[in-house]
């Protein structure tokens, strides 16, 4: 019996959605779109053997996108300028805290043994953020539903770091998925990383607190630790973010 010759080296794909394979040429933002819900593993296959520069900015477009665009509903809540602020604010700080951990997401690959360039890490983290963005928007009318039905900013809190929660999870999913396709072996080095980007995350919108009530300041003039604004937020002790009033 003898043994092929010509046997791939690339790692076995992980299911039928992390398949490397290229997308149409043609592609539209559309196609695009259900690549990242459907064929994840195209995407990655275009940023890293095709050179598609333009791919990679249409992620990061979308996926600021669609955190505005759930930002929106975030606003709803306080209403009044909080509908411009919420938004603004919520793309910046996902903006801010991307560009911040790409560095440490593109060591850590290289660390754990990813053979991929620099545009192909950052375009598998734009992907990961419009994921995340995409399951937002379709999370939008829940959290619009309960702005309009309760005056909790410590439930409303809950409720929007609950939805964030499971769409960055599926973010960080694509990511790792990314790991072992085209290294199958930084599994752990993503992981290690995907925790320090949610700790990030969550620094970076208290520190641009208020987002979800309101406040007399557009930026905090005290910083704070995260796990200590979300206590106080739960406590009621919390004076700069509230849906009615202004900071004494």
């Amino acid at each position: 019996m003898t043994t092929p010759q010509n046997q791939s080296s690339q790692p076995p794909p992980i299911n039928g959605r992390f398949v490397l394979e290229p997308m149409p040429e043609d592609s539209s933002l559309a196609a695009i779109i259900e690549a990242l819900l459907k064929d994840p593993g195209r995407l990655v296959h275009e940023l890293q053997n095709r050179r598609r520069a333009l791919l990679a900015t249409l992620l990061l477009l979308f996926a600021l996108f669609g955190m505005v665009t759930y930002g929106v509903a975030v606003g709803s809540f306080s209403g009044g300028p909080q509908m411009w602020i919420a938004p603004v604010k919520i793309g910046l700080g996902t903006l801010l805290s991307t560009l911040i951990c790409l560095p440490s997401l593109y060591i850590f690959a290289c660390l754990g043994g990813i053979d991929a360039r620099l545009r192909t890490i950052a375009g598998t983290l734009f992907a990961a953020m419009g994921l995340t963005a995409l399951l937002l928007i379709g999370f939008a009318p829940v959290a619009w539903i309960f702005s309009q039905s309760t005056d909790s900013v410590a439930f409303m809190s809950a409720l929007h770091i609950g939805l964030w929660a499971i769409g960055i999870a599926f973010g960080l999913r694509l990511i790792v998925a990314m790991g072992r396709m085209l290294g199958d072996s930084a599994g752990s080095h993503l992981k290690l990383w995907g925790f320090i980007f949610v700790i990030v995350c969550l620094q970076m919108m208290t520190t641009l607190r208020p987002i979800l009530g309101t406040s007399n300041r557009f930026l905090p003039s005290e910083k704070k630790f995260f796990p200590t604004h979300w206590f106080e937020t739960v406590t009621g002790k919390n004076q700069e973010d509230r849906k009615i009033g202004t900071p004494d």
